[in-house]
């Protein structure tokens, strides 16, 4: 897993003044600032997440639909509360048990970031 600072180091080469639109100047530095704040917020969920399955004894090779379901997850919390985040995370949790992976760590992984899925 890459650390934060790698992914935000590879973003800002790519949006590199040079190759932007001098006109973008102001909101390069502004998407450069909020891709580092969601980035670090993603990646210490993310560390959480592993840090719960290692306890839980997952396989390295299950890491593959958990991690897809944590970006998934990710998605909900940041654009969904309430009783839509935890109907649109069931659904995703249904999903997900369907491609091989347990509910219950399914659902853990869910109220680290405060959705209670039932």
């Amino acid at each position: 897993m890459k650390s934060a600072a790698t992914r935000i180091a590879h973003y800002n080469n790519r949006m590199l003044s040079s190759l932007v639109d001098p006109s973008l100047a102001a909101v390069n530095v502004a998407a450069k600032a909020n891709y580092a704040e969601h980035t670090i917020a993603y990646v210490a969920f993310q560390e959480a997440a592993h840090n719960y399955l290692d306890g839980q004894g997952c396989l390295p090779a299950e890491y593959f639909n958990y991690n897809a379901f944590m970006g998934e997850i990710w998605h909900v919390d940041q654009h969904f509360s309430g009783a839509a985040a935890v109907a649109a995370g069931g659904d995703l949790v249904i999903k997900f048990v369907g491609c091989g992976c347990t509910g219950v760590r399914l659902r853990a992984i869910a109220a680290l970031l405060g959705i209670v899925i039932p």
